[in-house]
């Protein structure tokens, strides 16, 4: 059975040696709770859509998913933001069985928390991937 893209993200960060050292499996889909240790990433889908053909409908899909870092340190933060742009950024390949075409970095911002004095960089991801039949 193939895996979903959600899955595919998390089994190929969590695989990904550089990234791993510095999170381990703290990814997580959507959100983490508070009491999780940092530094940590959300990922959530914001997009995904077709992407249709002269010729018709194509099986090729474009998602753009948002991952949010979150760290005790700024040093923290971007160094995890520089280990997710080295795992997906121009990665072509296959998450998890689902056949990726390429990933695109569109860009990040980052900011800190006033209440937690934690900081976030929120980074965005283009990931076209070929949809398999079921």
């Amino acid at each position: 059975m193939t895996a979903t893209l959600d899955e595919g993200i998390f089994d190929h960060l969590t695989h990904h040696a550089g990234l791993a050292a510095l999170i381990g499996t703290r990814i997580h889909p959507d959100y983490f709770s508070e009491d999780e240790e940092l530094p940590a990433i959300a990922y959530s889908l914001e997009d995904d859509r077709s992407m249709p053909t002269q010729q018709g409908p194509s099986a090729l899909r474009q998602a753009i998913y948002r991952f949010d870092i979150w760290a005790d340190t700024a040093a923290e933060a971007m160094a995890v933001m520089k280990q997710m742009c080295a795992a997906l950024d121009g990665y072509r390949g296959s998450f998890k069985g689902v056949p990726i075409v390429g990933v695109f970095f569109d860009g990040a911002g980052r900011s800190r928390d006033p209440d937690t004095q934690t900081f976030n960089v929120s980074m965005r991801f283009t990931i076209h991937y070929q949809e398999k039949e079921t």
